[in-house]
């Protein structure tokens, strides 16, 4: 590698926290399905320890659903070819077992491994009761039943805090060789909406997502990753010190305390690895008095570095701060959003384009993601102009009573990849929260096939240009997860497919920009969708379309036709 190319890489790196790593790999896993299968293979398997940190959990959710937990009766070709993939994936026959006669919520899955000797600690953020999403207490109770140790961590409260900051990490080490590091949390929320399982066709309902609390939750976009080798131990580092400066704090029994693992051994890579934090200052003992703001950093350096093109996958696209109030123009600037404007502005005037896709819906801050949006088009007009700055929402219909229904598809992923060299997936929001006033972690690598590849898995799913099992196995291929030599021949016959039809950037967000058009044409015509594509509309954009828009449910779905 020459010394330009080598400065080049360095200058993508965050300073001051985790080291940039070689010797390990990264897997992208697209959606719930994907993400909680290899979750639960992992926890199964594990020998020594599971350590989990999120931002919500639902005990009783499963893992593993439909014909991925059982595919028929023993016996029958649908079911001995599942056993033959679990085998293939490593499990031993008593895994198997377990697998196909139980419910695989969280709760069965680790109450197992806790029975062979596995230790499982659970780390899970204590939210308040005005802004809960699931009730901590009863997740605690339920996984200490099956003998997990779960602490509930409080670090989020009190005077000097951000006040609504939340502990936002997903993050879980099983026997410090393996760790998952994204946006899923295993949980459903209170009211029953928000299922973080589904999969990549996103129905418009589903069975398989059907609870006590809502007979059809909304669609649920979301992006994680599998990590080996060395950094593996930065993202063990972050659970050991979360967990050990609450029980020092507490003054809890010193028998809680988590010692430090040897290193990883380290794996076979093609590429740089490195897991970032954002850690909001009085938060922690163990980070800095201004805390740590490690995915800034990561994100403003990639920004400069763009030359070509952006793919931006995100929740929200935030320039003003939120603190509890869902008005743009009433929060002040993100010094750390504006900074990130700023430098994608600077992107767009060498020439780059710029794709975002976002939730229709968001919980909170429409508005404030529009204003961001409206403020990057005045920092390259010429870009604006020229069509260079593209922003897409998902959706799905079906047709119910001989109407064509349409929901939006909940956008939770938080992706970047730029010009098919870098990228990051994570819990990091684009706003405030994301980059200083949460919890955070996101994984950022410098691959050029693995950056490529999340980039066109991303953009085949929202086309609909393979079906849903054709996307799972090709993101199982590029992840070099185990599987029968047969379906591995089949997934790399679609990957040369995916590479001659989206390979060039430019003209993939063409297709996008098409259609996205066709699929609002279909809306109007009361139509079904082709993929999920369409363009997220501010007010004044859907207005000039004369559609109905709604601050808190967009434009895409309205009262009269929830499911």
């Amino acid at each position: 590698m020459s010394t330009a190319n080598e400065q080049h890489i360095h200058d993508w790196w965050a300073e001051g926290d985790t080291p940039v790593r070689e010797h390990s790999r990264v897997t992208y896993l697209i959606d719930g399905r994907n993400a909680m299968l290899s979750m639960c293979r992992h926890f199964l398997t594990a020998r020594k320890y599971i350590y989990l940190a999120n931002w919500g959990l639902s005990a009783d959710m499963q893992l593993v659903r439909g014909k991925d937990q059982r595919a028929g009766p023993d016996g029958s070709p649908a079911q001995e070819s599942l056993v033959q993939e679990l085998r293939a994936g490593g499990l031993g026959e008593p895994e198997i077992a377990f697998w196909t006669s139980q419910e695989l919520t969280v709760q069965n899955v680790l109450g197992y491994a806790v029975r062979k000797g596995v230790e499982v600690k659970v780390l899970l953020w204590e939210c308040s009761i005005i802004f809960s999403h699931y009730k901590p207490g009863k997740a605690r109770d339920q996984l200490v039943s099956a003998g997990v140790t779960c602490l509930l961590d409080d670090s989020s409260r009190g005077l000097l805090h951000h006040p609504i900051e939340s502990l936002h990490q997903k993050a879980t080490i099983v026997d410090g060789t393996h760790a998952f590091v994204g946006g899923i949390d295993s949980l459903i929320e209170l009211n029953g909406d928000f299922d973080r399982w589904d999969v990549s066709f996103h129905h418009y309902s589903s069975e398989l997502r059907r609870n006590a609390d809502n007979p059809s939750p909304h669609p649920w976009h979301d992006a994680h990753t599998i990590i080996e080798g060395t950094a593996v131990a930065d993202v063990e580092l972050n659970f050991r010190q979360r967990w050990n400066d609450l029980v020092q704090r507490h003054h809890w029994d010193n028998t809680l305390i988590i010692p430090t693992h040897p290193l990883p051994e380290p794996v076979e890579s093609r590429g740089l690895v490195q897991v970032a934090r954002t850690i909001p200052e009085h938060t922690y003992s163990f980070d800095a008095d201004t805390g740590l703001q490690d995915i800034a950093q990561l994100y403003i350096k990639a920004f400069a570095n763009a030359q070509r093109f952006i793919y931006l996958e995100n929740q929200y696209f935030w320039l003003h701060a939120f603190y509890g109030l869902d008005i743009a123009f009433l929060g002040p600037d993100s010094p750390d959003m504006e900074r990130n404007i700023r430098a994608l502005g600077a992107s767009l005037r060498r020439g780059a384009a710029v794709s975002f896709v976002l939730p229709d819906h968001p919980n909170v801050g429409r508005a404030l993601t529009d204003t961001g949006l409206e403020r990057l088009r005045q920092e390259a007009p010429q870009a604006a102009a020229e069509g260079r700055i593209q922003a897409f929402c998902l959706g799905t219909s079906q047709n119910l009573d001989g109407e064509e229904r349409y929901r939006p598809i909940y956008v939770h992923a938080k992706v970047a990849v730029i010009d098919d060299l870098w990228s990051t997936v994570g819990s990091a929001n684009l706003n405030n929260r994301g980059m200083r006033d949460d919890t955070e972690m996101n994984v950022a690598t410098f691959d050029p096939t693995l950056s490529r590849g999340l980039r066109l898995m991303l953009i085949a799913e929202h086309l609909g240009l393979f079906t849903e099992e054709e996307l799972f196995i090709v993101a199982r291929y590029l992840g070099k997860q185990r599987q029968r030599a047969d379906v591995e021949q089949h997934a790399r016959v679609i990957w040369d497919t995916l590479q001659k039809q989206l390979g060039n950037p430019l003209v993939a967000l063409g297709m996008m920009v098409e259609r996205a058009q066709e699929n609002l044409r279909r809306y109007k015509a009361k139509q079904p969708f082709a993929g999920h594509l369409l363009p997220y509309l501010s007010a004044a954009e859907a207005k000039r379309e004369q559609l109905n828009f709604n601050e808190e449910l967009g434009w895409l779905e309205t009262p009269n036709i929830r499911a």
